[in-house]
């Protein structure tokens, strides 16, 4: 008998998304990626909870405490905002498995720089010319005027100063998976296990992001 995924190896794992036994390489690798993992699976959880640790124990070596920390005071005052910001780059990736950190690095900083250069009273779109750094710097700006410009959020609306602040940490951290994980694709990978394709939108905006203190 050999696994349903790669048809090589013994299959040493049930997989509750297939239905079936599978391979620990194809687990591993596949898990959260092509494989819809139910949330309590034991390997998803473990392997998720095992590359967080890694990713967050390298950040703070280099950083210190602080980034988590102010990341974590903003998500508690608006967590809609990171689900949407989110849920995007998980819907882009997903239809295009091409896209990179760099690329969402690269989609960040326009978005970024066309807020800072608001927040100086000039309305301009910065654009690369790269198509996937565009269409993220699209969504964010999106998303964040739409969080910013509706009066009927009422507590979930925010200022423009915050929209800068949320996505400045947004693109840190992805740069920092950019200069220090040698996946090319690990930060929307890491998005993408948090945001399952079959999960309800209602359920997503308090559970998806995770912040480690």
């Amino acid at each position: 008998m050999k696994c349903i995924l790669c048809e090589k190896r013994k299959p040493k794992r049930y997989c509750p998304a297939k239905k079936a036994s599978i391979c620990p390489v194809c687990c591993g690798e596949k898990r959260g990626v092509t494989i819809n993992c139910p949330l309590d699976c034991q390997y998803y959880v473990e392997g998720q909870k095992h590359h967080q640790q890694k990713i967050m124990h390298q950040r703070i070596k280099k950083e210190g405490t602080r980034s988590y920390a102010r990341k974590a005071e903003l998500f508690k005052h608006n967590p809609e905002l990171f689900a949407h910001l989110e849920k995007g780059f998980v819907t882009i990736f997903r239809s295009d498995k091409s896209l990179t950190n760099k690329d969402l690095v690269s989609g960040l900083d326009l978005a970024y720089k066309t807020l800072e250069t608001e927040k100086k009273g000039v309305i301009y779109q910065h654009q690369s010319g790269n198509k996937y750094a565009d269409e993220i710097s699209d969504h964010v700006l999106g998303i964040v005027s739409q969080f910013k410009d509706s009066p009927e959020l009422g507590p979930n609306r925010i200022t423009l100063d915050f929209g800068v602040m949320v996505i400045k940490e947004f693109l840190d951290e992805a740069r920092f998976y950019m200069e220090n994980d040698e996946n090319p694709k690990s930060y929307l990978i890491h998005l993408m296990r948090y945001h399952p394709e079959e999960e309800a939108p209602s359920a997503q905006s308090e559970s998806k992001l995770i912040i480690t203190p």
